[in-house]
């Protein structure tokens, strides 16, 4: 196996499953952690993750969930052959597309009861095609306009650190994808005056 990504909670891996190239993501153990408790945790988060991976598949692109072994805290998923989105935006290439096709598929996956909670240009992949969209470890159903308004919040603040030079029209982009209705923008500038005042 090639290790692909090791974060705080679990390592990526590139494997070969039944002949085909898979990803392999691997709950790590947390020793501080009580062992019963550990497991638990990571039994739950590895059954949260794939569920919202088959549910969201219905709205967007997302890897096929092929193999889930909770012994292990694993979940083998299709491997997607691509580019992440953060590294065509860092060459400031199809700018505006890449932030249309992003806001459309946010706001299909929000139409379907999904909040991602980690939007990243790290977890959009464009295969020159389809726009896939991966790691879904923080994701939970709510059709709550606060909870949708925080998943772009989130995107936004990510962008202006991450991109601040083609933020501007990636953004725009991405709320004309999304469609963005009065209420959501409004909803974003209340959160966003909350965080203001809170520091």
């Amino acid at each position: 196996m090639e290790l692909l990504y090791r974060g705080a909670e679990a390592e990526i891996w590139k494997d070969n499953w039944l002949g085909i190239p898979v990803v392999r993501k691997i709950r790590i153990k947390k020793a501080y952690r009580d062992q019963r408790l550990d497991e638990r945790l990571r039994r739950a988060r590895t059954k949260r993750e794939s569920r919202m991976l088959i549910l969201a598949r219905e709205a967007v692109n997302t890897p096929h969930v092929l193999d889930i072994d909770l012994d292990k805290n694993e979940i083998t998923i299709e491997y997607v052959e691509g580019e992440k989105v953060r590294d065509i935006l860092y060459r400031k290439e199809n700018v505006e597309k890449i932030g249309k096709k992003i806001g459309k598929a946010v706001r299909k996956m929000h139409d379907t009861g999904i909040i991602h909670n980690d939007l990243t240009t790290s977890n959009f992949i464009w295969d020159g095609r389809l726009l896939w969209i991966i790691d879904f470890g923080l994701a939970e159903r709510s059709k709550k306009l606060e909870d949708m308004a925080v998943d772009l919040v989130v995107f936004k603040k990510m962008l202006k650190a991450s991109h601040w030079e083609v933020f501007d029209g990636v953004w725009s982009a991405f709320l004309d994808g999304y469609g963005a209705r009065n209420e959501i923008i409004k909803k974003i500038g209340e959160i966003e005056k909350r965080a203001k005042y809170m520091r």
